[in-house]
């Protein structure tokens, strides 16, 4: 009997450590893009945010709820905005391949003309491809694949790389 309660306590001792060091979430650094303005033009401008999880998945999806929470007041004192409509949701997230699949609600193509089109989806490709596991983000809405976002034409009918520096809109 003593032995057997040995190895439950062993048993559980080696559980514990296992999910310690393997599956408990941990605490990350990302980088979240707002627009700032540049010599007149609105441009990328990473902030930083600690979100909670391990792997890409989860480390995405915590940096996207933060991107869509929006700049902070002391972000927007300082003329940070975000193009992405207030009421937009992550509807879901996964990364394979290289590419992280990106599902928003419709909320994220209304409203706003080219420049602030440009300026949502350059917010959704560059928080996107932070991680090393994505290297490109492809832009779904409420499931759907479509071909492009909003009324403005702005094509997302394949996965989009950052480009190498950030673009001005």
């Amino acid at each position: 009997m003593k032995r057997i309660l040995i190895w439950i306590v062993v048993l559980a001792v080696a559980a514990a450590l296992v999910w310690w060091t393997q599956f408990r979430p941990q605490e990350t650094r990302v980088s979240v893009f707002f627009i700032g303005t540049i010599d007149g033009a609105g441009t990328m401008v990473p902030v930083q945010r600690t979100v909670r999880g391990r792997g890409a998945q989860e480390v995405l999806r915590g940096a996207f709820e933060a991107l869509l929470a929006g700049p902070t007041a002391q972000e927007r004192a300082k003329g940070l905005t975000t193009e992405i409509p207030a009421g937009t949701r992550l509807q879901g997230l996964s990364v394979r391949e290289g590419v992280a699949t990106v599902d928003l609600s419709e909320a994220v193509g209304s409203g706003g003309g080219s420049a602030s089109m440009q300026g949502r989806l350059w917010q959704i490709v560059y928080t996107g491809t932070q991680h090393t596991a994505a290297r490109q983000v492809r832009l779904i809405i409420e499931g759907q694949e479509r071909q492009a976002l909003g009324g403005e034409g702005l094509m997302i009918d394949r996965p989009i790389a950052r480009p190498p520096t950030y673009p001005r809109f």
